[in-house]
């Protein structure tokens, strides 16, 4: 009876292995996609614009953008990169001035102002 427990257990681990390779690693960092053979190699990054901003006060700002790194007066492309701040890359080409937004999904407000916001929704007075 033992060997056959032991059996079933050994067949359902080996059976196992291949459905766990096929759900995606929670650790990934975001924008970074497997192999796409599914085998095992380098993962590359995904191009999906800005990935770093340096801010260097009394020198010039970099900022990284689709894995290209610029700093203000450089070109992307056929664009300028006419300025880089926090929350934005301006540049400017042909077809005009463009801005892309560093965090585009998050809104940066005050701590003072999200913690009154907090209190009107809540009624709380503390």
């Amino acid at each position: 009876m033992r060997h056959i427990l032991l059996s079933l257990l050994l067949a359902g681990l080996v059976g196992v292995g291949p459905v766990l390779a096929q759900v995606p690693d929670p650790t990934r960092p975001a924008g970074i996609v497997a192999a796409p053979d599914g085998g095992e190699g380098v993962a590359a990054p995904v191009e999906s614009g800005v990935q770093t901003v340096i801010l260097r006060p009394g020198g010039k700002s970099a900022a990284v953008i689709n894995g290209q790194y610029v700093e203000v007066g450089d070109r992307l492309g056929d664009k300028r990169v006419l300025k880089i701040s926090e929350s934005e890359i301006v540049l400017k080409g042909e077809s005009g001035r463009e801005v892309i937004k560093v965090t585009p999904a998050i809104e940066k407000m005050p701590a003072k102002k999200v913690a009154a916001i907090k209190r009107r929704k809540t009624g709380n007075t503390e």
